[in-house]
């Protein structure tokens, strides 16, 4: 089943249901998790891998490790295109949640896009992306990024270059993944504040961007259904318009999935919609198609060691590497260095102030470490979407960086129940 990527969250809606992909408040429908249970859930994924796994994750209280263990023990025949679709989805969903990134995108991106390695060009000089988007920005009234829903690096430039864009005028951030108006005032996400924003990754983002005094827009279908991808795609550009009309000047700056960014018009995407509408022309930065898998980029990536923009120098055109969108550029990221052969390095290290995270105890091994912020978990619990989340060893000793403030660490099991809580102050 060839299911283009732009169209990734559509199908997760379509399959099982709005209110199944976007969490909803604890209810009584929520279950105490025991073996017997787990065994159940696993029986039943076998046959909808996407419904049973979803489902899940909301009646566990959002207890990322239910969904994480699921997707990694069920067998889905892949001659079965819809269902090993839905499984591998899940897999690198919710793998990518709890912190554990170092198959995803080889798993996914990979056998999706790409045959061969990205070599190097010598019309293309190596620059520092944030360097060169500073430029950008003040050039741009409107900024499309995208990113790969299954890789959080791409919500962690962001969330990093957010200071850059700030500075340069702009106000705005319509978020794909948000469905929520009342986060502006709240201050942070919940788990209710959509489905890929409970992916801690973005949570920071969301976070920081209100803390800069950037206004965050939900642009998505999420008060009604939209029936088809083209009706989605239209909704998406006219949301992002009828929000900027009365305030032509402002600057905006669109997160969105993959190929919503596409500026083709045989395609006629979400970034093509808003350019006809709006008469803008915005830029699109393409990050979606970064990859663990060794071959993709890995000529260019053995010479830098940041986030970088391919340019030439002399026509002023960026390097577009995206075989399926037309955008203005493309990020490449450096080669991820793995810690304890297990965490991502940028992963453990998203804020400023050091950390040494020493936990010894078998029970430990396979549970989850949620760190979560102290004033959020204080007013909504199980509801909180946590700064960082890691997949423990049975001896874990790490350091770790997080931004200033107090934090609880909470060690859950598989059925939800808290083995170890520490609070820190940073």
């Amino acid at each position: 089943m060839q299911i283009n990527s732009s169209s990734l969250l559509f199908v997760l809606l379509a399959l099982c249901g709005l209110n199944a992909c976007i969490a909803q408040p604890p209810t009584s429908n929520i279950e105490h998790f025991t073996p017997d249970s787990i065994a159940l859930y696993l029986q039943k994924a076998q046959q909808d891998p996407m419904t049973h796994i979803l489902k899940s994750y909301e009646t566990s209280s959002y207890n990322y490790l239910v969904p994480y263990y699921l997707s990694r023990h069920i067998k889905v025949d892949s001659a079965d295109q819809a269902l090993y679709f839905g499984y591998r989805t899940m897999l690198t969903t919710f793998s990518s949640f709890a912190g554990d990134v170092k198959e995803n995108e080889s798993a996914y991106i990979n056998s999706r896009h790409w045959d061969t390695d990205i070599v190097e060009d010598s019309n293309y000089t190596a620059l520092n992306a944030v360097d060169e988007i500073d430029s950008i920005a003040h050039k741009h009234q409107i900024i499309l990024f995208n990113e790969s829903h299954i890789d959080p690096r791409g919500r962690l430039f962001l969330t990093n270059l957010l200071p850059t864009l700030k500075a340069a005028g702009f106000t705005y951030l319509f978020l794909e993944g948000l469905r929520e108006d009342d986060i502006n005032e709240r201050g942070f996400p919940l788990q209710t504040s959509g489905f890929y924003t409970c992916e801690p990754m973005f949570g920071n983002l969301l976070r920081k961007a209100i803390q800069l005094g950037f206004k965050l827009v939900p642009y998505d279908c999420y008060n009604a259904p939209c029936n088809g991808i083209a009706e989605r795609e239209q909704h998406q550009a006219t949301s992002i318009y009828e929000t900027l009309k009365n305030n032509p000047r402002a600057k905006a700056v669109v997160f969105a999935g993959h190929g919503h960014i596409n500026k083709d018009p045989q395609k006629n995407w979400m970034a093509h919609r808003f350019k006809t509408l709006s008469g803008i022309d915005p830029f699109c930065i393409n990050q979606s198609i970064n990859s663990e898998a060794p071959q993709l980029f890995h000529h260019l990536r053995k010479h830098i060691d940041k986030a970088t923009i391919y340019k030439n120098v002399k026509t002023n055109v960026y390097r577009e590497f995206s075989k399926v969108n037309v955008v203005d550029a493309t990020i490449v990221f450096p080669n991820t260095q793995w810690l304890d052969n297990q965490y991502a390095e940028w992963l453990l290290h998203s804020g400023t102030v050091p950390y040494t995270i020493n936990l010894s105890n078998e029970t430990f091994e396979g549970a989850l470490l949620s760190i979560v912020k102290c004033n959020e978990f204080d007013q909504f619990g199980v509801l909180t979407v946590p700064v960082l989340n890691m997949i423990l060893q049975k001896t874990t000793h790490q350091n770790i960086s997080l931004n200033k403030g107090s934090y609880y660490l909470r060690v859950t099991d598989l059925y939800g129940k808290e083995i170890y809580k520490e609070k820190i102050t940073l």
